[in-house]
């Protein structure tokens, strides 16, 4: 199947001249995309977000072939899928790696301004990508400063930085929304005490908390290895979901992706905390649909996660599971990022 024969079967879906995928919209639409990410804010060699020329290749897509947007991440799902030995684990670690090089390579200012203009997208917010030695948060305040009308700034402050505290209190006072982690069980060494103190941290200036959270549930234990399981399954949703019950009740927490494949789990802890969010980039439109369902469409939010995945699939979905209630659309792609974010 061509890209060009898989459109003609997606709703809200396009190709533009370049062949990528982009939102077919009639009408007007006011959009914050809640989980984007530049070429200078991940953790590796920076790229001048100015640099011209540079063609994203979205290697987290799976092939059209292989492309199913009704589950969550939209990709077919192998029930047998064998991940024992070495060959899996440098596999997914040298995915991991092409995925964060093309970020770099292609999340400049030019690929960033044509995907707004070509899905209606008003403002990014960017979110940082921090480690322990690496604090990418005031390259993210450089690009809102540059462009207030185009970014929103979120800060990523790792638990292990010595000066977390510090830290937070200086990028909420350099103009700041929030904070962004993407941090494991492995990572933490099962000890969440340092996360649990970056959380009390951000209540205390105000901060919105945005993680990376949810694993792949179709994997079968007996398939998976070991240390191929304790990594695939050390962002699930029931970690961080748990570390709420230390926080004050309108603790703003965000579930980043909806937990991927655990989105149902998510929807049981925004039922439990009042003030938890979703954000939704890489679900479904059914997943999407069972959430607004579950839990009312107040507290989700438009996210895309580009340039790792493009703006316009999981606006797509969006405009599928609210096409018989506009305030929830208006909501889940505009209204509850503003009111988030004032």
């Amino acid at each position: 199947m061509t890209k060009q024969e898989f459109v003609k079967g997606e709703k809200y879906l396009k190709l533009n001249k370049e062949g990528d995928f982009v939102v077919d919209y009639d009408g007007k639409l006011e959009i914050i995309d809640f989980h984007t990410h530049m070429s200078n804010v991940v953790p590796l060699k920076i790229l001048d977000p100015d640099s011209k020329g540079k063609k994203l290749k979205y290697p987290t897509l799976a092939s059209i072939n292989h492309m199913d947007l009704s589950v969550p991440y939209w990709k077919k799902n192998d029930p047998d899928e064998k991940m024992k030995g070495l060959v899996p684990l440098i596999k997914f670690s040298r995915e991991g790696y092409k995925i964060l090089k093309d970020m770099v390579h292609g999340g400049t200012y030019e690929n960033c301004f044509k995907s707004q203009e070509e899905n209606m997208i008003q403002k990014n917010v960017v979110l940082p990508l921090s480690t322990e030695k690496c604090d990418r948060s005031m390259e993210a305040l450089k690009l809102a400063e540059a462009y207030p009308g185009r970014f929103i700034a979120f800060c990523s402050v790792h638990p292990q930085d010595p000066r977390m505290k510090e830290k937070i209190v200086q990028y909420k006072e350099l103009g700041a929304k929030g904070l962004k982690l993407k941090i494991t069980e492995i990572e933490l060494k099962g000890d969440f005490k340092p996360l649990v103190d970056v959380f009390k941290a951000c209540y205390e200036v105000g901060f919105p908390v945005l993680l990376h959270t949810g694993s792949l549930t179709h994997l079968k234990r007996s398939n998976v290895s070991n240390l191929m399981w304790k990594l695939m399954k050390s962002t699930r949703v029931a970690i961080f979901g748990e570390l709420l019950k230390e926080l004050p009740m309108d603790f703003k927490f965000i579930f980043g992706h909806s937990g991927i494949a655990e989105y149902k789990l998510v929807a049981e802890y925004l039922k439990a905390f009042p003030s938890a969010l979703a954000e939704l980039s890489c679900q479904s439109a059914e997943s999407i649909t069972y959430l607004i369902n579950e839990v009312g469409y107040e507290r989700l939010l438009y996210g895309s996660d580009w340039p790792a995945l493009p703006q316009a699939i999981t606006l797509s979905r969006v405009l599928l599971a609210t096409e018989n209630n506009e305030e929830a659309r208006a909501c889940i792609l505009y209204k509850n990022a503003a009111a988030l974010l004032k």
